[in-house]
């Protein structure tokens, strides 16, 4: 019999996973997986599943959750995500390793661990590149580098003091005022704004600065927009991403087209064919064009703004193609999971 865990987080997929809990008479229990007593907690409850949407921008998140969910697995629950899902959350570089493993067609990625050697392959690059740090989403932690002064600048901060992965209180400037003008009650938006820096006040205490590496990535010219593609089980949703205003990076630009007709079906294709060689449960996925016009994946990511793709008129099914409805993709998640 099912005895389901979740932990809760206001605006993340388990507000719809409650949800379907409830309509479908699903045993569960909300825990806090902050607990130091949680394994305890989860074993003695009888917990045969456990749910939990990680956090990206929670450093309490991303250091908690491997203990948890691989003790999990250890003890015979049943998790979502699953190891195969997670263990890349957030981790650019992870990234780079686990899609070259298999083949999949990753825009060039590079990284070092020394200096003197990042010092050196630079020499030969042609520039402008993609510098990354391993975390971040939304195009947080993203520079162009447009010559070697700039690289070598970059990496000798790498190399030293470090960069902080936390956007800052008004990093994202324009994405940030782009959701305050939706919130026409003024005393909403200052709780929403007191409450955001709250938060990164937080943030910025326990988040060390990531260094002693660098990550890069070739920069792909003459793309416009990206392509997003999110699987769920035998479940695509695909939208379109144009670009922000003088600027090369999409994600985050809030400038979304949900045009099926403008989706290239092979990102459809290629991120069902990665999904499957993976075994993932869930996982978004980012395209652009390289200069011969093939496709390249940027970057892989199992959580992602959920909200934004219920406007999605249509699905890819991966036997059926095309489909015309909308997907509840926390629905399905849930739906797949615990069937």
């Amino acid at each position: 019999m099912i005895k389901l865990a979740i932990h809760h987080r206001e605006n993340s997929f388990s507000e719809r996973w409650i949800e379907y809990c409830k309509l479908n008479e699903i045993n569960y229990v909300l825990v806090d997986v902050f607990d130091t007593s949680i394994i305890e907690k989860l074993a003695k409850e009888g917990v045969t599943h456990f749910m939990w949407h990680i956090n990206h921008s929670s450093q309490a998140d991303l250091t908690v959750y491997p203990y948890i969910m691989n003790c999990l697995d250890n003890m015979g629950v049943q998790t979502f995500p699953n190891f195969n899902t997670r263990w890349h959350f957030d981790d650019k570089v992870a990234q780079k390793y686990l899609l070259e493993s298999i083949g999949a067609g990753l825009i060039p990625s590079y990284v070092f661990y020394k200096e003197e050697q990042a010092l050196d392959h630079i020499s030969k690059v042609e520039f402008p590149i993609v510098a990354k740090l391993k975390r971040g989403a939304g195009a947080t932690n993203v520079k162009l580098l447009n010559n070697k002064q700039e690289a070598k600048e970059y990496i000798t901060k790498m190399f030293t003091s470090g960069i902080n992965p936390n956007a800052g209180a008004i990093g994202n400037l324009n994405q940030k005022m782009r959701i305050a003008k939706k919130i026409r009650n003024p005393f909403q938006l200052l709780k929403k704004v007191l409450n955001h820096l709250k938060k990164n006040r937080k943030e910025l205490k326990v988040n060390s600065n990531e260094k002693g590496y660098f990550y890069y990535q070739e920069f792909m010219p003459d793309n416009e927009y990206d392509t997003r593609v999110v699987i769920v089980g035998d479940k695509a949703i695909a939208i379109r991403r144009d670009n922000r205003k003088d600027d090369f990076r999409a994600s985050g630009s809030g400038k979304i087209k949900y045009d099926s007709s403008l989706i290239d079906p092979n990102a459809v294709k290629i991120a069902f064919e990665v999904s499957k060689k993976l075994d993932t449960q869930s996982l978004a996925f980012d395209f652009v064009y390289d200069k011969g016009r093939n496709l390249k994946i940027i970057e892989v990511c199992f959580g992602f703004s959920f909200k934004a793709y219920d406007k999605c008129p249509v699905y890819w099914d991966y036997e059926e193609g095309l489909v015309e409805k909308q997907v509840d993709l926390p629905m399905e998640m849930i739906k797949n999971f615990l069937n």
